[in-house]
């Protein structure tokens, strides 16, 4: 308890010698770092990361991995979290939040079996603006 309130104590000190007025901001050298950064659009980046990991393979938007779409569905299936990184609408996402996770977990558990069962081709259900992304 004596330790609680010694760190609480401290805490409170350090937070008021804390004031606004001890940090000063030079905008001559924020200039000049905008001025010395480079330009860099995601293309660029991307690849720059693939270079550094040694990892040749293209990929491209498009392409979804069903495993990461079922674990997502089981996992964060009640907020619709695999649905959105299938490419559906926000709304669909919305919709499941707001029916208690998907009509209480059903459908998410649904969506997690049929990701399981047909994980083959799993292009049906990427960009699926249906709620009952099966149908």
């Amino acid at each position: 308890m004596k330790k609680l309130l010694v760190l609480l104590f401290v805490s409170f000190v350090a937070l008021s010698n804390m004031n606004a007025a001890n940090y000063k901001l030079d905008n001559a050298k924020v200039d000049a770092m905008f001025e010395t950064a480079d330009i860099a659009n995601m293309s660029v980046v991307a690849q720059g990361l693939m270079l550094e990991s040694g990892n040749s393979a293209t990929v491209t938007v498009g392409e979804k991995d069903p495993i990461v779409s079922a674990v997502l569905a089981f996992f964060l299936g009640g907020f619709g979290i695999h649905r959105f990184y299938l490419g559906t609408k926000p709304l669909t996402g919305i919709g499941y939040i707001l029916t208690c996770g998907g009509i209480f977990g059903i459908v998410p558990f649904i969506d997690f079996i049929v990701l399981l069962i047909d994980n083959k081709d799993i292009s049906k259900y990427v960009n699926n603006p249906k709620f009952f992304m099966w149908q």
